[in-house]
């Protein structure tokens, strides 16, 4: 008997005491037909307060108290009429079906109570855990709920690529004994509990269940002995393995999430490397074939062409050569981006220097586009690769150049502020569609006008303005894009050179 009920017979018999006081208090001041009937209040108390054996045991010491002060001969067990023999047999009988019935009642009110509260866990339980996203963060939730529910150190180990690792644990752990071990691998593999409290490897300090989905089973979950030292009782074991059953279908959750993020990320890889090789394929196409052509030109008929014909075969040539360049630096730049190995050369470089280059260049291979430079003062030098930073300017200026009209006036220049410089290229042409400019410095992005000025098939692929932000932000700086501008159309390009705190 422990302590719990050693008290509750303790307060049975301050009932039947209490019964027993009042019962001559009303004898002597009044005379009751039945005076038992107060001794039936006390055997309710200990059924209601206390359960079935403890109102029993209030009845039988009920009958003997009734018997001893209330039935004659007095203060003596004995019973000289009949009758009051059979109201006292009566009596326990009442008090003893009272008793079981009353103390039913309670019992079944107590199943109910754990039951709801067992239920409002289990909703708690899931709900916390149905809020956490990525398979650690649900292992470590689970770990710290278990732990609370049966008040015992918890551990979760689940499948790393055939390798039951320790993912969570609560009080943290990083390492188990060998003999656990064990038997968190046989419970993995068996499918079956084992450990603590089980036929199998039974010294173990921790009991394991499986984790098991309808797919697979993809770990463990183990319980420690705990402050008491003792293994789980049925009940604990009932709630443990509805709670690994909600764990387990979390951490599936969970597991393919994951999946289906790793394969969306397999299918937009290989949605891009298709349309990248679509792409140069056919911005290779027309450049090849023109180089092709006019070499051909020269082979097969030198000898009947001019020397002004020739020259315009090879400045075709060579502008087409001048071309397909472009689009190899700009996929090998967006190639290094991509991996994260732009290498920078850094030294002091002129901007307005860099961008009368890039115009020139531009000038040169026949823009379609009017290209004016306004720079109201002399720019500031910045620390960054020359290279890289010209062809981040190449891309934005052929950009403006490639979807826009002919005639199109484009212009470059620049606002210094005390962070950075702000190398801005605006046009007055169509502007960017609405739904392409939040998209427009994404790889791929261009744009469907029929109006635009192709003079580079190499900026074709939808990499230049790509590029042009993986080149900035690897200096430090922004990009931004805006459109329309001024009168409702045209497009302004801002490229943030951040400035040295020296200058």
């Amino acid at each position: 008997m422990n302590l719990l009920q050693g008290r509750s017979f303790v307060w049975s018999t301050a009932a039947v005491a209490t019964a027993l006081a009042a019962s001559e208090l009303i004898s002597a001041l009044a005379t009751l037909p039945n005076i038992s009937m107060v001794f039936l209040m006390a055997v309710l108390f200990s059924a209601v307060s206390f359960g079935i054996w403890p109102a029993i045991y209030a009845s039988v010491l009920s009958f003997l108290s009734y018997n001893f002060f209330f039935i004659e001969p007095l203060y003596t067990f004995q019973i000289a009429e009949a009758h009051e023999l059979l109201a006292l047999l009566v009596f326990l009988i009442v008090a003893i079906v009272t008793s079981t019935l009353a103390g039913r009642v309670r019992d079944q009110m107590r199943v109910a109570n754990e039951s709801a509260r067992a239920m409002r866990r289990l909703y708690e339980f899931t709900w916390k855990l149905s809020g956490l996203t990525g398979v650690d963060a649900v292992a470590d939730g689970a770990a710290g709920e278990i732990q609370d529910s049966l008040r015992r150190p918890t551990i979760i180990l689940l499948d790393q690529k055939g390798v039951l690792s320790l993912t969570a644990a609560w009080p943290p752990e990083d390492s188990l004994d060998r003999i656990s071990l064990d038997a968190a691998r046989l419970a993995f593999t068996s499918s079956e509990p084992t450990g603590l409290g089980t036929d199998t490897l039974g010294d173990s300090s921790w009991h394991f269940i499986p984790l098991r989905t309808p797919r697979r089973s993809i770990g463990v979950v183990g319980v420690a002995r705990g402050k008491t030292g003792i293994a789980l009782d049925s009940e604990a074991r009932a709630l443990l393995a509805t709670l690994a059953e909600q764990t387990a279908a979390v951490l599936d959750r969970a597991f393919l999430a994951g999946e289906i993020i790793s394969a969306q990320s397999t299918a937009e890889t290989e949605r891009v490397r298709n349309l990248l090789l679509a792409s140069v394929s056919h911005d290779f196409r027309t450049p090849l074939a023109s180089i092709l052509g006019s070499a051909t030109s020269l082979l097969d008929y030198r000898d009947k062409l001019d020397a002004s014909a020739q020259t315009d075969l090879l400045r075709q040539m060579k502008s087409e050569a001048e071309g397909l360049d472009v689009m190899v630096r700009n996929l090998l730049a967006m190639t290094r981006i991509d991996a994260g190995a732009l290498e920078l050369r850094r030294d002091w470089v002129d901007l307005q220097e860099a961008v009368e280059r890039v115009v020139s260049a531009a000038r040169r291979r026949g823009a379609a586009v009017l290209l004016e430079v306004e720079f109201a003062e002399r720019l500031p030098l910045i620390l960054a690769d020359a290279t890289l930073v010209e062809q981040a300017l190449t891309n934005v200026i052929n950009n403006a150049g490639l979807h826009t009209p002919a005639g199109t006036r484009v212009v470059i220049d620049a606002q210094v502020r005390p962070d950075v410089i702000e190398m801005r290229v605006t046009d007055d042409g169509p502007g960017i569609p609405a739904d392409i400019l939040p998209r427009v410095f994404e790889k791929f992005v261009r744009s469907h006008r029929e109006d635009a000025n192709r003079s580079h098939g190499g900026e074709g692929t939808g990499l230049g303005l790509a590029i042009a932000k993986g080149v900035i932000e690897a200096h430090g700086g922004s990009v931004m894009a805006e459109s329309p501008i001024g009168t409702g159309q045209g497009t302004r390009i801002t490229l943030m050179f951040p400035r040295e705190k020296s200058q």
